[in-house]
């Protein structure tokens, strides 16, 4: 990370009154902490000197968290009985649900809500991976996102909730960097003229913790987004720059992004992915008003400005490019 936004995440002078919200000697309780998104949380908290409990179902694959001294609980978002456990002790709570069947995710969402209900927890963030629609909404995990949000409400627990546009974290994907370094492209499956504000997990990591650690002063609803809407060809322009190669943005027939899809993560994951992409092409205003609008300043967040495209690739390149770099 560059060190002006390093030096950003220490400066709480513009929102120091929201630490007493926090009590320091109780740890946050962060859900998916081996996940992009749970682990980006987990360090933000961290960075901000927040004690870090992280939730996970199997602590094998946790070296990571270990080594960066996180106190990991065990649990499966099915067992109410052991989500109540990890969040006994706990001052807080980021929860989020995985991306699954209706019924397994208001399962899930129904008991980490209700462990955090009987553990007293005084502030508890949902995270959700996108927008939210009702039914009649076609697209499912929409419509799935809605219904865990009318959980989180119903539950009388929830301080906020944080939702992103697009994340930039869909470039390392070992697929799309492959492209980036042996073609010089990235495809994605929508359309070159379709406007997006893109947001990272640490950003979106950072304006949850910010969150969390301001309670009843953050209550709200809030979409992270970028600092600017970009076209297709805008967005390959800012990697190119990033790089510091050339690089041309086309957009990847559906159909071809689910089998893709559904050979690297399961059938399931490529037809749900495929489902939303679908869903935005075809509903162009709804895809703006989820998508496209730029960051504007959010009081609650106090000094926070979201990272630029052009930043968030130049700190990644080694990782993008890996070997291919040539210095």
């Amino acid at each position: 990370m560059d060190a002006a936004y390093d030096a950003a995440l220490t400066d709480f002078s513009c929102w120091s009154s929201f630490m007493s919200v926090v009590d320091l000697s109780k740890p946050v309780l962060v859900y998916l902490a081996n996940g992009v998104q749970g682990g980006a949380v987990a360090r933000a908290a961290s960075r901000h000197g927040l004690k870090v409990r992280a939730l996970v179902r199997n602590p094998v694959h946790s070296s990571s968290l270990e080594e960066a001294g996180v106190e990991l609980a065990q649990a499966d978002l099915f067992d109410l009985g052991s989500l109540v456990a990890a969040s006994q002790g706990a001052s807080g709570a980021v929860i989020q649900i995985p991306m699954g069947a209706q019924s397994d995710m208001a399962a899930q969402a129904t008991h980490a809500f209700n462990a955090a209900k009987i553990a007293g927890l005084s502030s508890i963030i949902l995270k959700l991976g996108s927008a939210s629609r009702p039914e009649p909404c076609e697209e499912p995990s929409l419509v799935a996102n809605a219904m865990v949000e009318d959980i989180a409400r119903q539950s009388g627990m929830l301080s906020a909730i944080v939702r992103p546009t697009m994340y930039l974290d869909n470039l390392l994907r070992p697929h799309t960097r492959a492209d980036l370094v042996e073609n010089g492209l990235f495809a994605a499956p929508i359309s070159e003229s379709q406007q997006i504000a893109w947001t990272s997990a640490d950003d979106c990591a950072e304006a949850t913790v910010r969150l969390l650690m301001a309670g009843p002063a953050g209550v709200g609803d809030y979409r992270i987004s970028g600092p600017e809407s970009l076209s297709g060809d805008a967005l390959a322009e800012r990697i190119m720059v990033g790089l510091g190669r050339p690089i041309v943005y086309r957009a990847r027939p559906l159909d071809g992004f689910e089998q893709d899809m559904d050979k690297a993560e399961g059938r399931a994951a490529g037809r749900r992915l495929a489902s939303k992409f679908r869903y935005l092409a075809t509903h162009r205003d709804d895809a703006d008003a989820i998508l496209a609008i730029p960051y504007s300043t959010i009081v609650e967040l106090g000094d926070f400005f979201p990272t630029s495209v052009e930043t968030w690739i130049r700190d990644r390149r080694q990782i993008l490019l890996g070997s291919d770099i040539a210095e």
